[in-house]
């Protein structure tokens, strides 16, 4: 493989031993399950096989990928661990004595980092991240259970490895694993989130592109050794990936309860994976010699992460059980179809038209709603023209959410106050109702509004969200046309 800052190396499906119409039925299925993908990226033996971008997502975007940046602080904890930094058996309150407001806890004090690293902290769940200081609220917080004898998912327990990295070094873990982790592997631009504190974001809050993924997937699936460098202590890959806490009386899918690692899910066939909120993806298969990454957005559906696996699990890796040579016949005709099929996807969105009857005889008209928890006082609707939209009214002020009319187009969404940027597109799904859906980019977050219009001068909109920043806007507006 063609590595560091280097290009990868692109073959076709085939000669990586993989069905080119797999790869294909496996876009399919995802598009029949209305699975939101964004992106994805399959690599077998360090060179690029298949990859696709859902417009209007492109392979430059800084994605978040949520949990995967557990992953990538264990990869930074074993790198400070090879340098002699810290140990696996060091006491996590150690680190932080001046953040200690009482005398320990019996439980607090024997937890060590590598029962931060196993999610096996002496909490049964996250601490609150509402305070300043979220590792003194992880410290004082008072314990549930012995640290190390069962797995509890736990962000703050990762966050933590964060903050003894940043104590230990004496710089933020991005400026600390760039020139060690990032730069050699050549994963490009990187972004970090910070908590209040000045504190990389140790469980989540990490942006990078699709590449970038799967070159930290093929790290691992090299025994962390690239272009011939090692870059992670001898042994950290095997200890870190294989199963060393038991995970099954979790409310996990199937690709999940088969153990867990340094912040790694073991999965089916022998494989290990990286899982971030949302379908972002890193799956290694050792004895394939396969690294399959995706980014997506499937806050919508409680078993989102699995209708991916099982996508995959049904095309693309059953396709290699039924191949067992690593290349495979010529197959040009497929090959083709194939490429076209990748250039042309385009994110999910509901079957529907792009126009109603109704559309002009509601445009550029107002609404008033009824009394609502929002403070929404009137709306409007642009269906006609270039700039198609729903303008809401608080205080007399107009907030817009722009969205295309059977296309996706870019916008910022008007419910968090933040201006995040999001991608908007609505369709009429039968003639008095129209459902506008909105991802919003970063944070990641998705919500959908059932437009319907009652006899053309009653209006009841619903609005559902997808994704925990947004959940104080569920619910229901009515109202009339003025």
């Amino acid at each position: 493989m063609d590595q560091g800052q280097k290009q990868w190396e692109r073959i076709s499906a085939g000669q990586a031993g993989i069905s080119s119409g797999a790869v294909l039925d496996f876009v399919e299925k995802a598009e029949e399950l209305g699975i939101p993908l964004h992106s994805f990226m399959l690599v077998r033996s360090g060179r690029i096989a298949a990859e696709g971008y859902y417009s209007p997502f492109q392979a430059n975007d800084l994605h978040p990928i949520f949990s995967v940046s557990k992953s990538v602080t264990s990869a930074a904890i074993g790198i400070a661990m090879g340098e002699g930094l810290l140990k696996l058996t060091d006491r996590v309150v150690d680190f932080f004595p001046e953040k200690l407001e009482r005398e320990v806890h019996a439980y607090t004090s024997m937890m060590t980092v590598e029962h931060l690293l196993l999610m096996a902290t002496v909490h049964p769940r996250s601490t609150d991240t509402r305070v300043e200081d979220w590792v003194r609220c992880f410290l004082n917080t008072p314990p549930s259970k012995l640290p190390g004898t069962s797995f509890a998912y736990d962000t703050t327990g990762t966050h933590t490895l964060c903050a003894i990295l940043q104590k230990v070094t004496g710089m933020s873990v991005l400026d600390y694993v760039r020139p060690r982790l990032f730069e050699p592997l050549g994963m490009g631009e990187l972004w970090w989130e910070s908590c209040p504190s000045g504190i990389n974001k140790g469980g989540s809050g990490l942006r990078c592109t699709t590449d970038a993924l799967a070159r930290f997937g093929q790290l691992y699936l090299q025994d962390g050794i690239w272009n011939g460098v090692r870059i992670l202590p001898e042994g950290w890959v095997k200890r870190s990936t294989g199963s060393r806490i038991g995970t099954y009386g979790t409310r996990m899918m199937l690709d999940g309860k088969l153990g867990y690692g340094y912040q790694f899910w073991r999965i089916r066939n022998n494989g290990y994976c990286a899982f971030g909120m949302g379908g972002q993806l890193v799956i290694v298969l050792p004895d394939q010699e396969l690294v399959f990454v995706t980014t997506a957005n499937t806050l919508e559906y409680r078993d989102g992460q699995a209708r991916i696996f099982d996508c995959f699990w049904s095309t693309i890796y059953a396709s290699l059980r039924e191949n067992e040579t690593i290349q495979q016949a010529p197959d040009p005709e497929g090959e083709t179809a194939l490429q076209s099929r990748l250039s042309s996807l385009k994110l999910f969105m509901p079957e529907g038209e792009a126009h109603s009857r109704l559309s002009r005889n509601i445009t550029g008209r107002s609404w008033i709603l009824d009394p609502n928890p929002y403070g929404y006082e009137a709306c409007q609707f642009e269906l006609e023209g270039a700039e198609p939209g729903l303008l809401f009214y608080k205080n007399g002020e107009p907030t817009e959410l722009r969205f295309g009319l059977g296309v996706w187009l870019p916008g910022s969404e008007p419910f968090m106050d933040i201006g995040a940027a999001s991608y908007g597109a609505a369709v009429w799904t039968n003639e008095h109702t129209l459902v506008i859906i909105v991802h919003v980019f970063d944070p990641l977050q998705m919500f959908t509004i059932h437009c319907r219009f009652l006899e053309e001068s009653r209006l009841s909109i619903q609005l559902v969200p997808a994704g925990v920043q947004l959940n104080d806007h569920e619910g229901y507006l009515t109202g009339h046309l003025i």
